[in-house]
């Protein structure tokens, strides 16, 4: 003792901490692997005194039995039940008076659920078909057992409130296992005793209640009518009947007995619509007592509210779900009254409407796998109200509640998909709300769409567009407002629809969710629609108009979704269209040439498919923007002409005008024209000539500002104003600046920026000529920035010489002379004041106007280029294997080089890293070696410009692939000798001064030549051994 009293009493640490407790010493580690519980128990009897090994027996059984690990409470249970049965019966009655019953009340892991497993078992042996308690244990008779258990679970005086429920739990477990023991109906008294103790726990104890009347729900079964019968009466004696739990008891009694006479108080049947309203009264647990008629029952008492729903409604759910006399009508009229008009009306409280929730998330998905015609009768008009007003905002008491069972409804329609256009139904009318999603805040509606199917789709379409076509004429702005969700479900409808694979190769008899969706957006855009009253006014048109662009983005996810988007378009009357004579015949010719090109597409081979249908994909969709009154339209349908022409005729440059198109169209920022130009170029990555990918790499060299946008995009606009329709592929009508700009492509850009207006031909190679052009262009940089900020000063002076009526001291020559020098008047002095004022707001607007428009060209410029490089990645991944693709590598690098945008970097890395991986898949090009290495010299030249981390690996990539291509041709030890003189050239430069290269650059190459090395030497050996097999066969 003394020395836990010095433990116990050590001095504070100096930091005023107490010192940690030592652990006691152990004879085993403390860090051991645990061993596997032995469950081969010993199953011999126990004795009836204890010993030394008795005890540590009936220790380690009792422990296991109260495992969570359901496999060794049952081998415990197994050992316990066969010991106890073939003890003494002094043994028995030890076990039952100081083990089994006291463990009940434990609520340490799962002893309630061992214990309770053991004790169901003795008393089925002892009171059951082999009534070992008369024939071995006379003494344990059935109210003696009875008795100890009371006695063993009598919570005593003043124990706190955990150790009082555990003592309730423990008895109410205890009567369980005699019920479930299923020995209380071979005598009479016997159901009456237990029946007693379970109604006094009840009525003692209020949160016992639905517990108790569980036991008395499960003991039903087991005994007869009469039983039954006199059962029900005892509880309408006490008032117990009108409770919830006494509305389970009834139907469930009523279920077991369909012939049961129940008592007249307090109902026959509580489904009956005659008590309904008094059944609802129950069920929102603020039941009036009766008075009068039953003055001498007592009172029942109102528990708490909680959160877990009592028994009765599963009873109720069953009675619905398992197709009795129970129907339609009669779960109209009970979820109207009880649930609709009670736990949801308006003097309900938060906790009753909570309780709602969760039984109709319960009903709902109980129906929907049961009986799903039933469903649709749970959306009341009171329930939706509360479920979309708590489900609007985060801040309501019941908001997540509200969105559980929106969650719930979405997995109804999942499980059940017949379910969608009942409950669409139901969301979108009379209870519910049209804009629906709006409303919550959600996406409930939009994610109930991707469970549309071919079958229903007309069906939702019809449910959706019914709303929104005949209106009132005096709701004009009702209208607008509802045919604006219309479009949106229209477009939901289009994009969340999943894809459907037709197995039965019957395209045509199949109707396509996103085609139906499509072909409505265009037909309410550009079609009177004869249906919608009032008509469709033309703010609701531009909605429709501006959701199919992007509709049709989305929806194209296969080359296959290209048909039904044309016959989208084809079904389409423009008649709210107003178009000239000139429009009408360009559209009549579009529309049949798609048509042919839908054709052929069909009758070709896989690779001319790809083209037809990419072909009539760009008809299609220049047909709309001509729908749209865009001012290029008619342009690119006579290019499309020119290029199907071509195309048809095999006729040399349908590749440049068909990528001058698709640039045109990526230009503009449309997610729709972004996808379709991409697939488009991707069906003719194998037809793009050398001229035609000149001309998709030439915007890369614009300048990232306003004089690159009006390179890019002005010019562009102004020279096809004045180009003539027949000098299509010459380059006579190009003037002298595209001429040095075609120039500086061909030499693969040696200057810093350089833009499409041209800025003079750089020199061919040396980097002398390479430093002074870029010295000339910063200065002439710098030189048109100052000029611009002279103008600007100049046009100030001019303002104010106008507002001051005066003049610059080196204009006295041009300035008229002036007599007046009178002082002004303070009048004059304020309207100078005010005049000076204007002036000055006017140059800072004219300033950040200026500042706006420069920094919107630099990211239009920055987004073009993006869209160009997204064709370039498309390229190089499928055609790595053509010579051409090489021709990329420049243009790339001089991305990475220039531009200010770090992602549209990346992008070209991106790029190149893709070309090199696509290119070891593909089989090995012809290619020039001499052209490659001539590349490769360029690669290095265009490395020594820029001695940054980024920009030096992708010139290391870049000049790496060069070199791989090399190795593949004819003559390999040759074409070594020459790639490793390129790098000895351009590392003597660097050491001679001419060059600053990084010095990985070269450990790149130094690595990839020795794994070069090492695959060479494998495959030697290789080829050694097999020739050694061979000449070993012969």
């Amino acid at each position: 003792m003394g020395s836990k009293r010095k433990r116990g009493g050590n001095k504070a640490m100096p930091n005023g901490n107490q010192p940690t407790q030592k652990r006691a010493k152990t004879d085993h580690p403390l860090v051991t692997d645990p061993e596997p519980t032995k469950l081969d128990l010993d199953n011999s009897p126990f004795t009836e005194t204890l010993t030394g090994e008795a005890r540590k027996r009936e220790a380690n059984v009792y422990e296991l039995l109260g495992s969570a690990d359901g496999d060794e409470r049952i081998a415990a249970a197994g050992a316990l039940i066969t010991g106890l049965l073939a003890s003494p019966e002094a043994a028995l009655r030890r076990h039952l008076d100081n083990r089994l019953f006291r463990g009940l009340a434990s609520s340490r892991n799962a002893s309630r659920l061992g214990f309770s497993l053991v004790i169901t078992e003795l008393l089925s042996q002892l009171f059951g078909s082999q009534n070992l308690s008369e024939s071995k244990y006379p003494t344990l008779t059935f109210d003696k057992v009875l008795d100890i258990l009371v006695e063993k679970t009598m919570p005593g005086a003043h124990l706190p409130g955990q150790e009082e429920r555990d003592c309730y739990f423990g008895q109410l477990f205890g009567l369980q296992c005699f019920v479930g023991s299923k020995i209380l109906f071979d005598e009479e008294s016997r159901w009456l005793k237990v029946l007693d103790l379970l109604l006094k726990m009840a009525e003692k104890k209020v949160w016992m209640r639905s517990h108790c009347g569980w036991v008395i729900v499960e003991s039903l079964p087991q005994m007869r009518q009469d039983r039954a019968e006199k059962t029900l009466q005892n509880l309408s004696e006490i008032g117990l009947g009108k409770t919830a739990e006494g509305i389970g008891i009834w139907m469930k009694a009523q279920s077991c007995y369909p012939d049961l006479k129940t008592p007249t108080k307090p109902w026959h049947d509580p489904m009956n619509p005659g008590v309904l309203s008094e059944v609802a009264r129950v069920l929102r647990d603020n039941v009036a007592q009766d008075n009068g008629e039953d003055a001498a029952i007592a009172k029942t008492k109102q528990g708490g509210w909680n959160a877990q729903l009592p028994f009765v409604w599963d009873l109720i759910l069953t009675t619905f779900t398992t197709g009795g006399k129970r129907g339609k009508d009669q779960l109209k009229l009970f979820w109207t009254t009880v649930v609709d008009d009670g736990l949801f009306s308006k003097t309900a409280s938060d906790a009753q409407k909570f309780r709602g929730f969760m039984i109709f998330q319960k009903f709902l998905q109980g129906l929907a796998t049961e009986n799903e015609k039933l469903v649709k009768e749970l959306f009341t008009r009171n329930l939706l109200k509360c479920l979309i007003n708590q489900a609007a905002k985060e801040d309501r008491y019941l908001h997540r509640a509200a969105l559980k069972s929106l969650q719930s409804i979405e997995k109804a329609v999942q499980t059940s998909p017949e379910l969608l256009v009942p409950v669409l139904k139901q969301l979108l009318g009379k209870h519910g709300a049209y804009d629906f999603d709006q409303r919550t805040n959600t996406k409930t509606i939009e994610s109930l769409f991707q469970w549309v199917t071919s079958a229903d789709a007309n069906s939702v379409l019809k449910l959706l567009r019914e709303p929104a076509v005949a209106l009132k004429e005096n709701v004009a702005g009702e209208a607008e407002k509802l045919r604006q969700v219309y479009a949106g479900y229209v477009s939901k409808l289009a994009t969340q629809a999943k894809a459907t694979p037709d197995e039965s190769g019957d395209a045509e008899e199949t109707t396509n969710v996103s085609e139906i969706g499509v072909k409505e957006l265009a037909a309410c855009a550009y079609s009177i629609q004869s249906q919608f009253k009032p008509d469709l006014s033309e703010k609701s048109r531009e909605v429709f108009r501006r959701l199919l662009p992007s509709t049709i983005g989305k929806v194209m996810r296969r080359r296959d979704d290209a048909e039904y988007l044309c016959n989208a378009v084809i079904s389409v009357e423009p008649t709210a269209v107003n178009m000239s004579e000139e429009i009408k015949a360009e559209q009549a010719t579009a529309l049949k040439a798609m048509r042919k090109l839908l054709k052929a597409g069909k009758k070709s081979d896989s690779k001319n498919a790809g083209a037809s249908a990419g072909l009539a994909l760009l008809y299609a969709i220049t047909i709309l923007q001509l729908y749209d009154g865009a001012p290029d339209a008619i342009s690119i349908l006579q290019d499309l002409e020119r290029c199907s022409e071509k195309m048809k005729s095999k006729e040399g440059g349908s590749s440049e005008l068909l990528v001058e198109i698709l640039l045109a169209l990526v230009s503009r920022q449309s997610p729709m024209m972004r996808q379709i130009s991409e697939q488009v170029f991707e069906a003719f990555t194998s037809q793009v000539s050398a001229e035609a990918l000149e001309l998709l790499t030439e915007p890369l060299f614009a300048e990232e500002n306003e004089k690159g946008y009006q390179a890019l995009f002005e010019n562009v606009e102004e020279e096809d104003v004045e180009m003539d329709d027949d000098a299509e592929g010459s380059d006579s009508g190009e003037n002298a600046e595209d001429i040095d700009e075609d120039d500086i492509s061909e030499i693969g850009s040696d200057v810093e920026f350089v833009t499409l207006n041209g800025a003079g031909e750089a020199a061919d190679g040396e980097e002398e000529d390479d430093d002074d052009d870029e010295d000339d262009d910063e200065d002439e940089a710098d030189g048109d920035k100052k000029e611009d900020e002279a103008k600007e000063l100049a046009n100030l002076d001019d303002a104010l010489a106008k507002v001051l009526r005066s003049h610059r001291l080196d204009k006295d020559k041009d300035a008229d002379s002036s007599d007046n020098d009178s002082d002004m008047t303070d009048s004059e002095m304020m309207a100078l004041d005010e005049k000076l004022i204007e002036v000055f707001k006017q140059k800072a607007k004219t300033g950040g106007t200026k500042k706006k428009d420069n920094k919107d060209a630099k990211e239009s410029v920055i987004m073009f280029k993006h869209r160009v490089m997204d064709f370039l990645a498309l390229y190089v991944k499928h055609e790595a294997a053509n010579p051409l693709a090489f021709s990329v590598l420049l243009p790339l690098l001089e991305v990475v080089r220039t531009t200010t945008a770090k992602p549209l970097a990346n992008k070209a890395v991106v790029a190149i890293e893709s070309f090199s991986k696509a290119f070891k898949k593909a089989r090995g090009p012809d290619l020039d070696v001499e052209a490659q290495l001539g590349l490769m010299k360029e690669i290095h030249q265009q490395a020594a410009r820029d001695v940054t981390h980024a920009f030096g690996r992708a010139a290391s990539a870049a000049s790496l692939l060069v070199a791989s291509s090399v190795l593949l041709l004819a003559d390999r030890e040759a074409n070594v000798d020459r790639v490793s003189a390129v790098y000895a050239q351009t590392l003597a430069d660097c050491q001679k001064g001419k060059a600053r290269i990084q010095g990985f650059f070269f450990t790149d190459w130094v690595n990839w030549g020795m794994g070069h090395a090492a695959n060479a030497q494998q495959a030697a050996t290789a080829m050694t051994a097999m020739t050694g097999a061979d000449a070993t066969a012969l």
